[in-house]
Parts: C-alpha cells; structure tokens; sequence
C-alpha cells in the first residue's frame, strides 16, 4: 500500500476537540469520552476522503472493542488535561468543521455505532489484530461516499464490532502491559492504570 505524506491541516487534535466540545450538540452523551472519540474519528475520516487522503489533525487511531481510540487523546480526556489557548482553525478547515458539525450535531452514540459498524476501515483493522492502527487510507475509502445513513438494519453479512456496554481495549504501548481500559453502559470509562505523575494547577490538569 502507498503511503501519502502530508502536513496535517491543523496543529494538534487538541485544536479540534475545542473546537467540537464549544458547539451545541443535542445527545446528552456529547461531552464524554466515547462520544467525542468516535466524532474525531470520523473528522479525520471524511476530511482524509475529500482531501487525498489528508490528515485534519497528527491523530493515530486504534481499532479497539470499545471503539476507535486515539491513545492520547484519550489518557488526556480521562485526566483532564485541557490546553488553556487553542488555535482557531484556518478558513479553509473551519469550513470543513462547520459542514460536518452539521451532519453530525444530532447524531446519539446510536447512530455512531451504527455508522461505525459499517466502517471497512475498522473492520480491516480489527483482523490484523486487536490495537492495530487504523490506516488513514482505509479510512478515506470507507468514507469516499460520506456517512451512510442511519436507521436502516444491519447487514447481517457484514458483523459490526462491538463497541457497546463493557468493549474494552488493552492499550499495549502503555508502560503497564496489564493497562486495560473499558467503558461502561453509560459513557464513562474504568482504568486499572494511571500516570503517577501529574502537572497539577490549583483546579486541573493542563497542557498547553
């Protein structure tokens, strides 16, 4: 498979996740962390599709059972890091966001499951392995056509993975190989291992 090498449209995925996390989304599970992780999934997914396989944000994502994971975003979100001045995003890529908040601000962690069970970018993943990195080709073709449109059954003859209620994912490049994450029922998620150290303010983590 070729690879194509270029710059990122944006700084950091932290730049993005700002900028989702200061709009109005109607799930009530918007801000936690499986929802926003499958949202910045599929940011990096449509923008790599119509921009010849161009990266919106330097973000690796992992095929995991509890979803796609990037590692650290994730480890950032369950402990509060935050960046305390983000770049707005550029004309062209703000105009990107605002198209795909609008196909998405409605959507339930529901209908993002369903949209991810049909991804062929998570399934080709998953076979190499668990934890294995969802190539950003993949993921353009998956999505060269846009997102499919929910609440039509599943088709049977393609098994979506499970992504609900216990999914869990080892994250294997962690310093504590018995690291395991899992989210439960309702979004939130349960970690056996956590940094020792932390850079602490008076009120949270920050990184900036």
């Amino acid at each position: 498979m070729r690879y194509k090498f270029m710059r990122p449209a944006t700084r950091s995925t932290f730049d993005i996740l700002c900028w989702l996390k200061d709009q109005s989304w109607s799930s009530d599970q918007a801000f936690e962390t499986p929802f926003l992780l499958r949202i910045l999934y599929l940011a990096q997914s449509l923008y790599a599709a119509s921009h010849k396989q161009r990266k919106l944000m330097p973000a690796t994502f992992l095929a995991t059972a509890a979803g796609p994971i990037e590692p650290d975003i994730f480890l950032a979100m369950e402990n509060n890091l935050t960046i305390n001045k983000p770049l707005s995003p550029s004309t062209e890529v703000e105009g990107f966001l605002n198209s795909f908040y609008s196909v998405v601000q409605d959507k339930t962690m529901t209908d993002l499951d369903f949209i991810l069970s049909k991804d062929t970018a998570i399934r080709s993943a998953m076979a190499r392995g668990r934890n294995s990195e969802i190539l950003l080709a993949d993921m353009a073709a998956a999505y060269k056509e846009g997102l499919p449109s929910t609440g039509v059954g599943i088709d049977s003859a393609q098994p979506a993975p499970s992504f609900r209620d216990g999914g869990r994912s080892n994250l294997e490049a962690a310093p504590n190989a018995k690291q395991e994450v899992r989210f439960t029922a309702d979004g939130r998620s349960v970690t056996r291992w956590m940094p020792k150290k932390r850079i602490v303010t008076k009120d949270h983590v920050t990184l900036n």
